[in-house]
């Protein structure tokens, strides 16, 4: 049988090379050796941010997708979309800037309510009396014995913790530190170490992935790093990486390896920050939605894709680190906060526990907004919550220009009444595309200018003109999106033209508005409440914590609630995660939530589609 002609792919700037057969998908081959490359749709050909350089050697003919998302002026200067482009030849491609994701900007900070300290994983410091002629018992009897005295139940001991034991009970004088979790013996270390006891706790997002290195003994975070889900090489939203796992055993673990190496990457970077040996880490935590839960332990999440929508399990987890993956002491217990149904997941419990929502009175709401938009709405007495499928748009995907909130990216917008207009770019260089945060801003600026009237309409030229004068009329142009504005002319950009919000760009921001818009006013009506009932409204994830409440509320995305602050509550999953490993109480909290939130199934309610029609539109 002949053997398939190998090739050598070669990915600039990066310099890393892959040899694959001859008729590769240059993302497949990227996928190999793990360079970043943007797929937002999955691979299929429809976002059209994949794109690439051709520098030496011959690819596939140009197909209709390419045709679509490039320009004629792109193709000739070698541009082609990775997803779409096979090598037929040794090939030499320059991974565009956006699709490197290089100097993303990652939300850490979170709203991190005291506890008190009470960890998971505890030390208990004994003595243990040296074996003797006379009283021959084994050293784990011994161990007992000691242990007996102080009141506490016999534990069972893990096989690592006995084969720690003889080599630990005959050093310092039999002085141990005993790691106990949940009625387990996890470890035997010599002397006294309850001085070091180290969880590290995490937050998987769809997008990106949040590590927290925490002192067990103290409360104290010693370090803090994050990184790119790369999983997203894979597609940008959760159903695109569904469907990866449901086509294949090969492709859930691809999902599944790719974020357990993420994850040990920022166990390391953390460790290295903080100066502390992996192998002190005796506790972790994870939070994410339903999804990224699945496919972290490695569980089919091909139940969530269809009705009805079930996950394979809701409840707490407390599991062997090991055997999720991780790197950390070997004996490591892994918890994992609940999920409450299969689109609101462990996240939104994460949000619950560090906001405290369930212990307050009056109406507050919780909106994490991201490409799944998952909110609650309620106080002590009850509580509801949803899930709607606002897409990436607010994530910069699906934009003309849009971009993830990284270095040139536009993240605020100013449109004053004289015409003038201010931009704010992430980084010091130039600009190259707008992100989620700047194109609600600039929507929201061009309503109130009236340059964008409630529909979503982008006024003509003419119009503007008439409306608003010359300097803003200048800045609409023509486009096959159906109309654009200029936000940044070409020669304050990167990419060789203006940088353009258009007509299509407010489509999607409308769509993704309304999703969320919708499922606000469908809790309010499950609850039986009016705006002036809700008291606080708590933004969550990076998109609440950057976006301008004044925008938010000039697009329609929240409604005017007269009696309630929006109060930016940061990273609020991953404080809750971290609050797990703190606060054994807060464990305990996390793992009753589940049963205490009401979920609404918004396919199962009549009115959604009207409800959200109304919701598209601009305030």
């Amino acid at each position: 049988m002949a053997t398939a002609e190998t090739i050598r792919v070669i990915f600039r700037p990066a310099g890393r090379s892959a040899r694959v057969p001859k008729g590769t998908l240059l993302t497949a081959a990227a996928n190999q050796i793990g360079v970043p490359i943007e797929q937002v749709c999955g691979g299929k050909g429809t976002c059209g941010k994949c794109k690439v350089k051709l520098l030496s050697g011959m690819l596939s003919p140009v197909g209709p997708a390419e045709s679509r998302h490039l320009s004629p002026d792109e193709l000739a200067a070698g541009y082609r979309l990775a997803c779409q482009a096979a090598a037929l030849s040794d090939v030499s491609v320059e991974v565009a800037w956006a699709s490197a994701a290089a100097g993303v900007s990652i939300l850490v900070e979170g709203l991190l309510e005291p506890v008190a300290l009470e960890p998971l994983v505890e030390k208990t410091v004994v003595q243990v009396p040296k074996a003797s002629l006379e009283d021959q018992v084994g050293d784990y009897e011994a161990l007992l014995r000691v242990l007996s005295h102080g009141g506490g139940s016999p534990l069972r001991p893990t096989l690592g913790a006995l084969r720690e034991l003889p080599e630990a009970v005959r050093a310092a004088d039999g002085l141990v530190t005993v790691v106990h979790a949940d009625g387990s013996l996890l470890s035997i270390e010599q002397g006294d170490t309850r001085d070091a006891l180290y969880g590290f706790a995490c937050d998987i997002g769809t997008t990106t992935v949040v590590g927290y290195l925490l002192d067990l003994t103290t409360g104290e975070r010693l370090a803090v790093a994050a990184t790119l889900n790369p999983q997203t090489r894979f597609g940008d939203d959760v159903v695109s990486r569904i469907e990866v796992a449901q086509r294949s055993a090969e492709g859930l673990e691809a999902l599944r390896g790719a974020i357990v190496e993420a994850i040990n990457d920022l166990i390391g970077q953390t460790c290295a920050e903080a100066g502390i040996p992996r192998e002190r880490i005796h506790a972790l935590s994870v939070v994410g939605n339903t999804c990224m839960h699945h496919l972290f332990l490695g569980l089919s999440p091909a139940a969530l894709g269809r009705s009805p929508y079930v996950p394979v399990i809701a409840g707490p987890l407390q599991l062997d680190a090991a055997e999720a993956g991780l790197r950390a002491h070997p004996s490591a217990q892994l918890f994992v906060l609940p999920n409450i149904a299969g689109f609101v997941g462990a996240d939104t419990v994460g949000v619950l526990l560090a906001t405290r929502l369930l212990h307050k009175d009056g109406v507050r709401l919780a909106i994490d907004i991201g490409t799944n938009g998952e909110m609650a709405l309620g106080s002590r007495e009850r509580m509801v919550a949803c899930s709607t499928a606002a897409g990436p748009a607010f994530e910069g995907a699906q934009l003309t220009h849009g971009m993830r909130a990284a270095d040139g990216a536009i993240d605020h917008v100013d449109l004053g009444e004289d015409g003038q207009i201010r931009i704010h770019a992430i980084g010091r260089g130039k600009v190259r595309g707008i992100c989620g945060s700047g194109a609600v801003d600039a929507i929201a600026g061009l309503r109130r200018l009236g340059i964008i009237d409630a529909t979503g309409r982008l006024l003509s030229r003419e119009e503007v003109e008439s409306l608003r004068g010359d300097r803003l009329a200048e800045r609409i142009v023509p486009h096959a999106h159906g109309g654009a504005f200029v936000l940044a002319p070409a020669e304050l950009t990167a990419i060789g033209g203006p940088v353009l919000l258009t007509q299509r760009d407010v489509r999607q921001i409308q769509l993704a508005k309304g999703a969320i818009r919708a499922g606000i006013e469908i809790l309010m009506a499950e609850l039986g409440v009016r705006p002036e009932d809700v008291v606080e409204v708590c933004l969550a994830g990076a998109f609440g914590n950057y976006i301008r409440p004044e925008s938010a509320l000039t697009i329609g995305l929240i409604p005017r609630f007269p009696r309630a602050p929006i109060v930016p509550v940061g990273n609020a999953a991953g404080a809750g995660a971290q609050m797990v490993l703190l606060s054994r109480q807060a464990w305990r909290e996390a793992a009753g939530i589940t049963g205490k939130v009401e979920y609404v199934e918004l396919s199962l309610r009549r009115d959604f589609q009207q409800v959200f029609m109304q919701a598209m539109e601009m305030e």
